[in-house]
C-alpha cells in the first residue's frame, strides 16, 4: 500500500514525496528510486497527453484571435521561454513547478512529442537521484 501511495503522490508533486518516502514510509534508497520514478514517468506521460488533449479542445472551440498586447510580464515570459526553452521546463518541472504544470507548459509550447516526453522523464530521473541522495544522507546524519 505504501508503494501505491508514493507512486500516486509522485505523479502530482514529485519533490514533496521524497521526505515522505524516506522518513515516514521508511523506504530504502533503491525502493525510493524505483517507486518515485514509476510515479514520475506515469505522471509525465498522463499529464503530457491530457494537456495536449485539453489544448486541442480549447483551440478548436474556444480560441479566438485577438490582438496581442505586450505587457512587461508577457515580455519577461517570452524572454525566459526563448532563453531556457524546453530544457528550462525539463529542469524546473519536477523540482519547482510540479509534473502537471511542467507537462502542460511543455505540451502548450512544444507539443506532445516523444522527444518532449523523453525530456520530462529524463529530468525527473535526474531529480529523483538528487533528492534521494540528499534525503538519505540527511537521514543518516540524524539517526
Amino acid at each position: 500500500m505504501k508503494e501505491l501511495t508514493i507512486i500516486f503522490f509522485c505523479t502530482w508533486k514529485f519533490a514533496a514525496t521524497f521526505p515522505v518516502a524516506i522518513y515516514v514510509m521508511k523506504m530504502s534508497f533503491t525502493e525510493t528510486l524505483i517507486y518515485t520514478n514509476i510515479g514520475g514517468i506515469l505522471g509525465a506521460y498522463l499529464f503530457l497527453n491530457f494537456s495536449g488533449f485539453l489544448i486541442s479542445i480549447w483551440n478548436k472551440y474556444f480560441h479566438r484571435k485577438k490582438k496581442i498586447i505586450f505587457t512587461p510580464a508577457a515580455r519577461r515570459f517570452i524572454k525566459i521561454k526563448n532563453k531556457y526553452g524546453l530544457l528550462g521546463i525539463i529542469i524546473l518541472s519536477p523540482a519547482i513547478l510540479s509534473i502537471p504544470v511542467g507537462a502542460f507548459l511543455a505540451a502548450k509550447y512544444y507539443g506532445v512529442r516523444p522527444k518532449v516526453l523523453a525530456g520530462l522523464i529524463a529530468g525527473q530521473f535526474f531529480w529523483s537521484v538528487i533528492f534521494t541522495l540528499f534525503y538519505t544522507q540527511v537521514k543518516a546524519i540524524l539517526v
